[in-house]
Formats: structure tokens, C-alpha cells, sequence
């Protein structure tokens, strides 16, 4: 009988200790999820946001963050900079192989490529087009075409606009007047104006020393593409680039254009008032106006000229998202992409930092309109976006730039012609980028 009753205690001493286990685990379980009332507690998503911006633009950058922070009391976004961009990039691209990427970057898509070859990048799509999170459709349809769809692979979404600023042409208001000239709006002009300038010893129009890897804005203007997106090929020895060449390399050959030279940017010799004209990125915005208030230089800022039809190549990063974070860090990181497109925060964006708004409804905010009273140096990028493009983003694009650059000077040195230095830049360039998709696949 007693080890009958010894049995059955030991029974129910095991049902008691496994109860009171069981209890232990369901505390311990939801206890960093559930209030003392059993409610579930949301946690904070932290995600991390990788950029090379500094100075002005990382501060105003950074307040954003903050804002976006304090608006979403369960999202942390943490801002890293990286360096300048080739530092950021490189950062990526040891991350990528460390499997520590960020979940949310700014960078050029042109190398985002690999990326998203290597399957590292989020498709947007299902974020934009969510019936309940995604992107407002009249917000959409407000960030202008040559920025938003820049960031297209095979008809999917993997990036949008983040910092963006224009190519513009630069002049010496009082020079342009002296002569009696109208800002040039065409090819036809801008030639008749830097020939009219070209006298005592100073040159009408000059260009950036690195022209050539910046060259694709005239050839876009000529009728003509650098990149066949098709058949992933580059597009230089093509009728719209010699005509670009032609055009530019003319006015150098008759003395009435020259290049930066050992200042490399236009910004010495236009701040010296040795030369009236250039063209540059609206990044150099801020050297141009330190340079010239030394030297007293009245200058001003203009859209591109059109040639057989109106470009304007817009450079500055996209954001992208990487698809090795969590689903919570991405639902996350997709509301701070929205909220980078408030008419508010893109209108902010566009006062305080060096680019431009990313939204025509921010471009056309009563704000935004009131700062461009005072500093109008940004109108003509606004100008421009109806005829925005950029650069393609073909694996190793860069080929295509840097052989475009040692044509111009082969050309302008009398190494070689036209046709010649285009032949060999085409072939450079083709070769390439096809070592790099045959590293790819490696």
C-alpha cells in the first residue's frame, strides 16, 4: 500500500514540476512581448542606413533622420557615414561578401548592377504598389520620370531618386552684357557667344578638364546614346557621338573653348575672369561662389543649350534596399523611402542641402519658391527636369566614361581623329564590360 501511495505522490510531483515548467517557459517567452496585462509590447525595429554625405549636407541629412525618428516611435533608423562615395562603396561591396550589408544605402546604380545580378537587392515593386503600405499614387506620379524609373532592371523597381542635381551651364553676367549677348540657349548660340568672347588673350567658353567622362549630355543633345540598353553594349563609335565630338573639339581647335587644364574645374578660370562660359555640375555650385567672391566675379547660372533636342543629365544617388535584413527592418526602412518624398521633407531637402527637390509639388512649394527668391542658383535645375536623364547602368558603365575621356584628349592632342579615337573607345570600352560580366559569372 505505501508504495502505492509513493507512486502515486511521485505522479502527481512530476504533473506539479511539469506545470510549473511549462508556466517558467510561457513566462520567459512572452515576456519581452507582453505588458503585465498580457497585451503584446511592439518592439523597436532598428535598421541601419549607410551614405558618404558630410559637412552641410550629412547635418541637414542627419536632422531629417532625427525627424523620421521621433515621427516613428518604433523605427530607429541609424545613419552611418561611410567616407566619400568610393570609401561607401567599398564598404558595400566587403559587406556583400561578409554578408553584413546594411538594409537601406545611397548609391549610383550604376553599381547597383551588381547587386542586383548578385540578387542582393529588394524589389520595390510589392512595396510601391501595396494596396495599404505602399507609395501614394499621386506622389508617384509627382517624382519626374527621368529620376524615378533610373533605377529599373528588367522592368523591376530596385531603386529611387535620393540626392540629385544637374549639369548647368555657368556664365559672367557682366561679360555676356558687355557684348551685347543673350544667355545662349542653343548650340548656334553658345558657339556665336564663345567666339565673340574669345579676344585679349582669354578663351569664351571653357570646360572641366575631366569634360570627357561627362561627355554624354552633348552627345544626348546630338540625337545620340552612349549605351545600347538592349543588347548591353556601348554606343560610341555612333553618329550622335561624332557629333558631339565634332561640336565640342571644334571650338577647342579654333581657340574659342579650352579645357580647365591644372585647375581642373571651370571654376578657376571662370572666378579669374579668364574665360566667360562652362559647364559643370550643380555640385559645384558652392566652389563657384567661395571662388568669385575673392575675385568680384558676377556670374549667374542657365539650363543647358539644346542641340538637335533638349538633355539634361542629372547625377547624385539613388536609395536602395537590400534584401539579407529581416522583413521588419525592410517594412521599416520602405517608410523612411516614403517619407523622403513628403512634399514637406523633400521641400526641406531642397532649401537646406546642396540638391533638389524630388517631387514637382516640392519644387512648387510656396517655401521652396520663397528660398529661390533669394538664391536662385537652383531654378534651372528645376527647369530641366522635364528633360532629365541619366547615365545607363550597364555592368562596369564606367568603361564607357573613362574610354570617352582618352578619346577627347587623344583628339585634342592630334593623336589620333575623330573617327579613330572612337573606333578605339568603343572597342576599349566593349572589352571592358565584357571582362567584367565574365568575372561576374565567375
Amino acid at each position: 500500500m505505501k508504495k502505492i501511495v509513493s507512486m502515486v505522490l511521485c505522479a502527481l510531483m512530476m504533473v506539479v514540476l511539469i506545470g510549473c515548467s511549462n508556466n517558467d517557459t510561457n513566462e520567459v517567452a512572452s515576456g519581452g512581448n507582453q505588458d503585465e496585462n498580457g497585451e503584446e509590447i511592439q518592439e523597436v525595429v532598428e535598421l541601419e542606413f549607410w551614405h558618404a554625405l558630410s559637412d552641410e549636407n550629412g547635418d541637414v541629412l542627419q536632422n531629417l533622420i532625427d525627424q523620421f525618428n521621433n515621427e516613428n516611435e518604433f523605427i530607429h533608423v541609424n545613419a552611418y557615414f561611410q567616407g566619400h562615395y568610393r570609401d561607401l562603396f567599398e564598404k558595400l561591396n566587403g559587406a556583400a561578401q561578409a554578408n553584413t550589408l546594411p538594409t537601406i544605402t545611397m548609391i549610383y546604380n550604376n553599381r547597383l548592377t551588381a547587386y542586383v545580378m548578385n540578387d542582393f537587392a529588394e524589389d520595390l515593386g510589392p512595396y510601391i504598389y501595396d494596396s495599404e503600405k505602399g507609395m501614394d499614387s499621386a506622389v508617384w506620379e509627382d517624382i519626374p520620370l527621368g529620376l524615378r524609373n533610373d533605377g529599373m532592371w528588367d522592368g523591376k523597381h530596385y531603386s529611387l531618386p535620393f540626392n540629385k542635381g544637374s549639369y548647368l551651364m555657368f556664365y559672367n553676367v557682366d561679360a555676356l552684357e558687355a557684348e551685347g549677348l543673350k544667355v545662349p540657349t542653343t548650340w548656334d548660340q553658345l558657339e556665336n557667344a564663345a567666339r565673340v568672347l574669345s579676344k585679349d588673350g582669354k578663351t569664351g567658353l571653357v570646360l572641366n578638364q575631366s569634360a570627357g567622362i561627362d561627355f554624354s549630355f552633348w552627345v544626348e543633345q546630338a540625337g545620340g546614346h552612349i549605351y545600347d540598353e538592349e543588347l548591353e553594349v556601348p554606343s560610341i563609335d555612333s553618329e550622335g557621338v561624332k557629333v558631339a565630338y565634332e561640336f565640342i573639339t571644334g571650338m577647342v581647335e579654333e581657340g574659342i573653348a579650352q579645357l580647365a587644364g591644372e585647375d581642373n574645374y571651370i571654376t578657376g578660370p571662370m572666378s579669374r575672369g579668364e574665360s566667360f562660359i562652362g559647364f559643370a555640375s550643380s555640385s559645384n555650385l558652392p566652389r563657384m561662389e567661395e571662388a568669385s567672391r575673392e575675385t568680384g566675379v558676377n556670374w549667374a547660372v542657365a539650363e543647358l543649350p539644346s542641340g538637335k533636342r533638349e538633355a539634361a543629365l542629372f547625377s547624385g544617388t539613388d536609395i536602395t534596399m537590400f534584401n539579407t535584413s529581416t522583413q521588419e527592418q525592410k517594412d521599416a526602412a520602405w517608410e523612411f523611402i516614403k517619407f523622403w518624398y513628403q512634399t514637406d521633407i523633400t521641400t526641406k531637402w531642397g532649401m537646406e542641402s546642396g540638391y533638389i527637390p524630388l517631387t514637382y509639388a516640392g519644387a512648387e512649394h510656396p517655401e521652396f519658391k520663397s528660398y529661390l527668391e533669394k538664391d536662385p542658383s537652383k531654378i534651372p535645375a528645376i527647369g530641366q527636369l522635364s528633360a532629365a536623364y541619366q547615365d545607363p547602368n550597364g555592368l562596369n558603365g564606367y568603361a564607357i566614361h573613362s574610354n570617352m575621356q582618352t578619346a577627347l584628349e587623344e583628339i585634342l592632342a592630334g593623336v589620333k581623329t575623330i573617327d579613330e579615337a572612337l573606333e578605339t573607345a568603343q572597342e576599349n570600352a566593349t572589352r571592358e564590360m565584357e571582362e567584367a560580366k565574365r568575372n561576374f559569372a565567375q
